[in-house]
């Protein structure tokens, strides 16, 4: 789901859903019913049937707000899901056929022949690029004649809705202008979705429509050619954008949004596929507006979720909205931001260490009276989060550690990492995020850092050690076993998120820790007993 605060979601309450349909001019549109949006009251909002309590805008940037409905009597929905689920309707032997003629005749044009208004340089791709994703049907008449021969397919609802009457889109003229073709496969092969554009007339009141030519519930809504040896995946907002990115890297894997608010299936697919992704970096580029940002937020936190690897794809000319257009504007450009975000290359050279470590994540916030750089990284097995450089008041910001410790701070860096982190933020770019950087050592290969045991107290079974390991100190971290062989490690604070903690250890650091206790707890025995001799 979106995540949104709870400011931005409308409640509407009613008896049933029958009432808030009808409050909303509901009208049936297979999956969905389309709507009047209650805050603009443009006809352009959406309530899905197998979730009616949840009513989007879908004029993303204008308002694009969330409504939920609470209903008095449940009864009422779970008969609409129930409806939906049983009137779902099954391919029929003749759309079947004409699914297969229309995947034949669509493939044939892509692959083997000549596509004239994309052969030269189509908003800045090439055919090699474009090849696998859109075609061109030349001509109006060829495209009303693709329509005719499929009449069970290519039909408008709309019309149907209004009239009672299939007006097949042959005989709209704004459909027959559409020769560009991007169509989108099942993974039966049959064609499931096509968007569609023009270049014989490219001024018509809307660039691209969406069409879902298999009537199936399941039909895909996204594009996906991911090559087994690819490193990064990008998702972008459209099909478009994340081709930009395969004009300039062959080997990237991609997906293609049909729009901002699809983000669901994509995730949907790439959870299903997760073992696949292990060893990818997803690059997320979506628009840079409201929507684009909501959009990236959501892919964001969906990935966290899925503990995959990701960067977000950030814009450094001004006044660009989106990667195709970064690309038509400055190709050099766009391939070199694309280039450091892939490579981690940062515009200055990084300091040699005593001890190899990895910045994780930074992101420099800049903006007038504020410029805070935020840091996560990798030191020596240990991983700590979210440490800030506050230029603007010459200060280091550690995160919040809670009551538990009073003024007593459990995390310090030494002056060697702050001078480090400093010198970063100063010279990082402002606005981007960085991920994987590794400070090299001074010499090679780097030795793990002594784990120094700087306080122990022992009660019952925890034991509370402070600790220092090269350039930073930890204090407090408890370690508690009710059987020597099963010790677990609390890192501080206590109420830290299990997923995302501010500081935690590798299994091999965490090994080390204990083996150091132990060996400090014997040192501490055969102190005892020379001392009692």
């Amino acid at each position: 789901m979106s995540r949104l605060r709870r400011s931005d979601l409308k409640i509407h309450t009613y008896t049933h859903i029958e009432e808030a349909l009808a409050s909303v001019n509901a009208q049936d549109h297979g999956r969905y019913f389309l709507c009047t949006c209650p805050e603009c009251h443009h006809h352009e909002a959406f309530i899905y049937k197998n979730n009616p309590n949840f009513l989007q805008c879908n004029r993303e940037n204008e308002c694009g707000v969330s409504v939920a409905f609470h209903f008095q009597e449940k009864q009422s929905v779970d008969e609409i899901k129930t409806r939906h689920e049983a009137i779902d309707p099954e391919v029929t032997p003749e759309q079947r056929r004409e699914l297969e003629f229309v995947t034949r005749v669509l493939n044939y044009i892509q692959l083997h022949t000549v596509n004239d208004a994309l052969k030269e340089n189509y908003r800045g791709l090439s055919r090699d690029t474009t090849r696998p994703f859109v075609l061109d049907l030349k001509n109006e008449e060829f495209i009303e004649n693709l329509f005719r021969k499929a009449p069970n397919l290519f039909y408008s609802r709309k019309a149907l809705m209004k009239t009672g009457k299939k007006v097949n889109y042959a005989d709209i003229k704004e459909m027959t202008k559409r020769n560009l073709v991007f169509p989108i496969y099942g993974n039966d092969g049959l064609v499931d979705r096509i968007l569609l554009r023009s270049s014989i007339e490219p001024n018509l009141s809307k660039k691209e429509i969406q069409l879902q030519v298999n009537p199936k519930s399941t039909a895909k809504d996204f594009f996906k050619d991911i090559p087994s040896h690819a490193t990064h995946i990008v998702i972008g907002e459209s099909i478009i954008d994340a081709m930009s990115f395969r004009e300039i890297d062959p080997s990237v894997g991609l997906y293609g949004m049909t729009g901002s608010r699809k983000w669901r299936r994509v995730i949907e697919d790439i959870q299903q596929h997760k073992e696949d992704y292990k060893d990818k970096v997803f690059i997320i580029a979506t628009d840079d507006d409201k929507a684009g940002i909501e959009a990236k937020d959501n892919l964001t936190a969906a990935l966290e979720k899925e503990q995959l690897a990701y960067k977000v794809f950030s814009y450094d000319i001004e006044n660009i909205n989106d990667p195709n257009e970064y690309l038509q504007r400055d190709r050099e450009a766009f391939s070199k931001s694309y280039e450091a975000l892939v490579h981690n290359k940062l515009p200055f050279n990084l300091p040699r260490q005593k001890q190899q470590w990895t910045i994780d994540r930074l992101y420099r916030n800049k903006r007038e009276g504020i410029d805070q750089t935020t840091f996560s990284f990798s030191y020596d097995g240990l991983r700590i989060r979210d440490i800030t450089v506050d230029l603007e008041n010459k200060t280091f910001i550690y995160p919040s550690y809670g009551n538990e410790y009073g003024p007593q701070q459990v995390l310090m860096l030494g002056e060697r990492i702050e001078h480090v982190l400093t010198y970063i933020a100063k010279k990082a770019p402002s606005n981007k995020e960085y991920r994987h950087i590794v400070l090299p050592a001074k010499t090679e290969p780097s030795v793990p850092e002594d784990i120094q045991i700087l306080s122990y107290k022992r009660s019952l079974n925890t034991t509370i050690v402070d600790i220092q390991v090269g350039e930073v100190c930890i204090r407090n971290i408890k370690v508690q076993s009710q059987r020597e062989e099963n010790p677990i490690i609390h890192y501080p604070p206590p109420d830290q998120n299990p997923i995302h903690p501010i500081i935690s250890g590798s299994a091999s650091f965490n090994k080390r820790l204990l083996d150091g206790i132990k060996n400090y707890e014997k040192s501490a025995r055969r102190t005892k007993a020379e001392m009692e001799r």
